[in-house]
């Protein structure tokens, strides 16, 4: 009994000395177990972190694929955009070139024109004077306008001495200036022709127009104008510049028109 009472407090005691040798050891697995624990708390935050900052860079990345899709867009549109005014710009440069040479040509024309009214004046200065020819400017053409009666008798088609001689001044004037075509226009007041001048004339369109073709054919062949340039026409009485109800109304709408305008 004894000896096991003494057995049981040695064992006591050793367990003592045991574990007062140990403590040591156990405090200090203790200490690296919690700093185990904070550096695992610590990766763990850090995790979480990174894990956000992932996510807000996929945000961000995501937002930065929509603004270069978007940039991509507006790239392709202002290229076309850009193209389009390119073209339309050498469009405009070649419309304003045109319109530079028009305005140019014109220009010549109208100092043409001036050139020619004045010598067409200066030639038929005594005609101008008594009213029986007239000379008008006005849009780019030139009309020599000539009361019928200073070139055709009455009811007649073929131009009389007098009216030869006039045209043939004309025609000298015409033919040094070859940058004009010839509009040979006759005209008539709206008087019904006699029953003589029926016979030849059915009515005032052909008259018009065999007076109108008498022109064209004198400019041609006493003239020696390029026929290429003259043309001929007859209006009867649908174009008048008066009243056709009084005697000097009619007067006036009797006339041939010859317009000096620029070749096509």
């Amino acid at each position: 009994m004894p000896s096991r009472i003494l057995l049981i407090i040695l064992c006591s005691m050793a367990m003592v000395l045991s574990a007062c040798s140990l403590s040591p050891q156990y405090k200090k697995m203790e200490a690296q177990l919690e700093d185990l624990r904070i550096q695992a708390s610590q990766a763990e935050r850090r995790l979480q972190e990174m894990a956000a900052e992932l996510k807000d860079s996929q945000v961000a990345r995501n937002k930065w694929a929509q603004d270069l899709k978007y940039l991509q867009v507006q790239h392709t549109y202002l290229k076309k955009i850009n193209l389009q005014l390119s073209e339309n710009l050498k469009i405009l440069r070649l419309e304003l070139k045109k319109k530079e040479s028009v305005i140019e040509l014109q220009g010549q024309v109208i100092q043409l024109l001036d050139d020619t009214k004045k010598t067409i004046e200066t030639s038929l200065k005594d005609q101008i004077a008594a009213q029986e020819v007239e000379v008008i400017e006005a849009a780019n053409k030139l009309k020599v306008i000539f009361v019928d009666k200073i070139l055709f008798d009455s009811g007649k088609a073929e131009i009389n001495p007098k009216g030869q001689e006039l045209l043939r001044v004309l025609a000298m004037s015409l033919a040094e200036n070859n940058n004009h075509n010839i509009v040979i226009e006759g005209h008539t007041d709206n008087v019904p022709l006699s029953a003589y001048l029926m016979k030849r004339f059915p009515g005032n369109w052909e008259l018009s127009t065999a007076r109108a073709s008498a022109v064209a054919h004198f400019f041609e062949e006493t003239g020696a104008i390029d026929p290429q340039r003259l043309s001929a026409c007859g209006y009867s009485y649908h174009r008048p510049v008066a009243a056709n109800d009084t005697t000097e109304g009619r007067r006036q709408n009797r006339r041939i028109e010859i317009v000096l305008e620029p070749p096509e």
